[in-house]
């Protein structure tokens, strides 16, 4: 097979993802994880001898975003931008190859992890483009659908029990989470990974049971508290 049929031959495996990962911050997100990605095609790229490699980078510069976080404390983000080359190569003849560009843009309190950032959520997306593979968040039909469905279950103040309000200035898992580590070294992947590791499986953090994330909170509190102590 050629590099072209190798890559129709990833393509077949490829299944729709879920966004199975959360960004932190006002205008947080969820996202479709690109080790979700990679475990679902990697067996197969192995299998046929396909490999995705990064070759070049063309850096075009970087500036600074200078702003105040929610407690009124100064901040500087760096944010870096350039394009990035990545080839698709055929193992067994390795001249034959595909090369494709895409382009990159990250932003965090320290450059190295602005760049670092920017590679990472790049590789994810230029993945989801080559394969074609979707996520379900994707598909205007669900928004649709979830439209309805809100629509018709949710039902209309005047028949709301009279402690509605409270229970919607509760505060979701995520956001308890978010509220907890934002002014300390763990990040939201950590976290991620934790639960993953802790719990056999990938878990969206409001997903978790009651007593899942009351482990996962005095986990996190453990090591802010060390953090503190150093």
């Amino acid at each position: 097979m050629n590099v072209y049929q190798k890559i129709i031959e990833v393509k077949k495996v490829v299944k729709n993802f879920l966004k199975d990962a959360e960004t932190s911050g006002k205008g947080s997100y969820t996202y479709t994880s690109g080790s979700q990605i990679l475990s679902a095609i990697k067996e197969k790229m192995e299998e046929i001898g396909l490999l995705f490699l990064p070759v070049e980078t063309v850096h075009r510069g970087w500036t600074t975003f200078n702003y105040k976080n929610s407690y009124g404390d100064d901040k500087t983000d760096f944010i870096v931008e350039g394009e990035l080359f990545y080839e698709w190569i055929n193992a067994e003849e390795p001249t034959d190859r595909q090369r494709v560009s895409f382009e990159y843009y990250g932003q965090q309190n320290d450059i190295s992890k602005a760049f670092g950032s920017a590679l990472t959520y790049s590789e994810r997306y230029l993945l989801l483009k080559s394969l074609g593979a979707p996520t379900d968040e994707d598909d205007p039909d669900k928004h649709t659908d979830d439209k309805k469905q809100r629509q018709t279950t949710t039902p209309p103040p005047t028949q709301r029990p009279q402690n509605a309000p409270q229970e919607r200035r509760e505060k979701s898992k995520w956001a308890q989470v978010n509220d907890l580590i934002k002014d300390s070294e763990i990040t939201l992947a950590s976290v991620n990974e934790w639960i993953a590791k802790s719990f056999g499986k990938t878990i969206k953090i409001n997903n978790l049971t009651d007593e899942q994330f009351n482990k996962l909170m005095t986990a996190l509190r453990k090591k802010i508290e060390g953090e503190m102590n150093e």
